[in-house]
């Protein structure tokens, strides 16, 4: 009995997938499992004698990175001490993803003397309005750190007065 459509070869739309080997992307149970290890062991498939890699395919895009996140506040809900570590680390897994979209775009069309594609610039934006909109429950560094560090990198916002 079949339930999965399992191809052989992905499909891309541009007949150029893009394979990024960080399963973390999308197992957010995956680090936990590899604490202490480089990032080169953690690329390695889990050496088990039942393990199977799939590759699974993930559209990155503004629209898709948006929905994400916005799913992410949903089922957070208000950023506390008790979910401030989990809901961290499941938008920062959002945060690689941004930037994997902002590699892609610097290389398809990067205007010279700028660190950051527009794409990538504009989605940040619009990433920051929603993490600023989350309900603050008493959690003490998320998402207010990482707030400021993506106004610093990607919106060029010197936040440190100097």
């Amino acid at each position: 009995m079949e339930h999965h459509d399992i191809d052989v070869y992905p499909i891309p739309k541009d007949k150029k997938p893009r394979y990024i080997n960080e399963p973390w992307l999308i197992d957010g149970t995956f680090l936990d499992a590899h604490v202490g290890m480089t990032e080169e062991e953690i690329k390695l498939p889990e050496a088990v004698d039942d393990n199977i890699r799939v590759y699974v395919p993930l559209d990155i895009n503004a629209g898709a990175i948006l929905r994400r996140l916005r799913w992410l506040v949903c089922q957070y809900g208000e950023a506390s001490e008790w979910n401030e570590s989990y809901f961290s680390l499941d938008v920062e897994r959002l945060v690689s993803q941004i930037e994997i979209y902002d590699q892609i775009w610097s290389l398809r069309r990067m205007p010279k003397g700028t660190k950051h594609s527009r794409e990538a610039v504009a989605l940040v934006e619009k990433f920051v309005s929603i993490l600023e909109d989350i309900p603050d429950d008493g959690a003490e560094l998320f998402p207010f750190e990482l707030i400021d560090e993506l106004r610093e990198e990607y919106l060029g916002e010197n936040l440190n007065g100097d």
